[in-house]
């Protein structure tokens, strides 16, 4: 089958299967929505220009063109390595990411912030107004017809800065994560620290109400006064040479503040006490306090900052697992919608899933299978010797054991800040190296050689000491072991990345066998069928 909407020659059978779905709910039966679960090696990627293509060709009032959004730069990173060429894939980030063009070492961020105090006859005002490398390539983006980007970039700019147009397709890829993506750009963190700086009392413990009190009627009238003042000093000393380092350092905490203040103010009209979980965070030895405030349905927002940027969304995943559920987290009516479900067409031979419980790992268990679980790594770590492997830990704690108590060169750590120095060195070491990581069930292509075997240490549940966690599994009793079974199927995908590649999982928990026995139907075909 050829049709010059999809970016390659031939497409895979179950690409066709997608392609003719995604037609028919977009052009035929006019659908705002269309939900592909597609297990990994679809092609979803690919789903998506194919997509952007045929809205391009046909009639809609909006502008032409596409938005994919990604949760991760090294997904953004691919979009632009598999399309950039035959189909003019467009990639954007914040300003940061840019150099300045006229002080060299120089951000385009940091330049565009001193922008706002240079004088106007200046040759850096002149070359950046209209020569900013950020600029032009966000103008780019803005017109081009197909523009990729992560979540995070694309609701700041529909927040703070409102120039991206309105598309006829939003493609969202890994979109299990949308929600969760939602309510980290909503959430609202108020430091003492910061209030420090600002010369504003923080509040001693309050309850909610007294925080959410303090916030509307004292941090954000002293802090809009402040951003009044600031906006005063920046016109009134604009151009002046000798002011010029201050003003630099002025403008750059007036744009923090502004966004800020914006922030704080639609915190204040969309506060609802039912829908927003309090925590006064204590800080660590010299730590100072925090104050924060989580949205707990963010489906109420969805539209506001999302959907509403286009005409059609299709959105993507592996692991949707529970279709209504998922609607229902993102505030998409049923009849809005058409859902897909397509198992990956990997061989079940080639990816066994070995559960042999060592001991319970969870809180009252943990000390005493910990030195169990590490026997186990070495026998694993053995066993596949010669062989490039990942070991998901689900916390700090115990990657930090088996680090201690396996001193193996094998072993490659990392912690919050080095994750991709980590697995970069794993790519390029000609040793059989092996990831020891607590964050890498998302987002990591382990291909071919890469990964012969991956050990699943603990169940992931979700942290039951988040005051949020907990609040969700009230509201819905679906959602805690949906999350649950979605890190371990994202986990479980990091290995087998195509038809001929190959790896073996072992999940070592003894807790897996009570869990997969009361949500069995969580998980798809291929997995219970690949389970040993």
């Amino acid at each position: 089958m050829f049709d010059p909407n999809f970016p390659y020659n031939r497409p895979r059978e179950q690409q066709v299967i997608a392609m003719d779905f995604i037609k028919k709910s977009f052009l035929e039966n006019d659908k705002k929505f269309c939900i592909i679960e597609a297990g990994t090696g679809v092609g979803k990627s690919a789903l998506g220009v194919y997509a952007a293509n045929i809205m391009e060709n046909s009639k809609s009032e909006r502008s032409d063109g596409a938005y994919f959004l990604t949760t991760q730069k090294i997904l953004q990173e691919q979009y632009i390595k598999d399309f950039s060429q035959g189909e003019d894939m467009l990639s954007i980030k914040s300003s940061s990411n840019y150099q300045c063009k006229y002080y060299k070492g120089t951000s385009c961020g940091e330049s565009l912030r001193m922008l706002k105090t240079a004088d106007k006859d200046s040759r850096f005002f002149k070359s950046c107004s209209y020569r900013c490398t950020y600029k032009q390539e966000k103008e780019k983006f803005i017109e081009g017809k197909k523009g990729v980007t992560n979540f995070s970039y694309f609701l700041a700019e529909t927040l703070y800065a409102g120039k991206l147009k309105e598309k006829n397709l939003m493609v969202i890829d890994e979109a299990h994560n949308t929600a969760n993506e939602l309510s980290k750009f909503i959430e609202v963190t108020v430091s003492e620290r910061f209030c420090r700086s600002q010369k504003i009392e923080f509040p001693e413990n309050p309850s909610q109400a007294a925080a959410f009190k303090w916030i509307k009627e004292v941090y954000h009238p002293l802090l809009s006064t402040r951003l009044k003042h600031m906006n005063r000093m920046l016109e009134k000393y604009q151009g002046l040479k000798e002011k010029i380092k201050d003003l630099q350092n002025l403008a750059t905490n007036h744009d923090l503040l502004d966004k800020h203040v914006c922030k704080i103010n639609r915190f204040i009209e969309r506060y609802d006490k039912d829908n927003w979980i309090f925590n006064m965070i204590e800080g660590e030895g010299r730590s100072l306090k925090k104050i924060e405030f989580k949205p707990i349905d963010v489906s109420l927002y969805a539209h506001e900052h999302l959907f509403s940027r286009a005409d059609k969304v299709l959105m993507m995943s592996a692991t949707i697992l529970n279709k209504d559920g998922f609607c229902e987290l993102l505030g998409i009516k049923k009849e809005e919608v058409e859902f897909l479900s397509l198992e990956s067409p990997f061989p079940v031979s080639n990816k066994p899933i070995v559960a042999a419980g060592i001991g319970k790992m969870s809180s009252k268990h943990i000390e005493e299978s910990l030195p169990k679980l590490v026997e186990a790594i070495r026998s694993i770590l053995q066993a596949h010797k010669g062989e490039k492997g990942i070991i998901h830990c689900h916390s700090y704690k115990i990657a930090n054991y088996i680090k201690k108590n396996i001193r193996s060169k094998r072993l490659i750590h990392h912690n919050s800040e080095n994750r991709e120095d980590a697995i970069r060195e794993h790519e390029k070491s000609k040793k059989d190296t092996v990831l020891i990581s607590p964050s890498m069930t998302e987002g990591v292509d382990l291909r071919g050689e890469l990964s012969r075997f991956q050990i699943l240490c603990k169940i992931p549940y979700p942290y039951l000491g988040d005051k949020l966690i907990r609040k969700k599994m009230n509201r819905w009793k679906w959602w805690y072991p949906l999350q649950t079974a979605k890190t371990i199927i994202q986990s479980v995908g990091r290995s087998v990345r195509s038809k001929e590649d190959f790896a073996t999982t072992y999940i070592l928990d003894e807790d897996w066998f009570r869990f997969y026995r009361n949500n069995k139907d969580l998980f798809p075909k291929d997995f219970r069928e690949a389970i040993k």
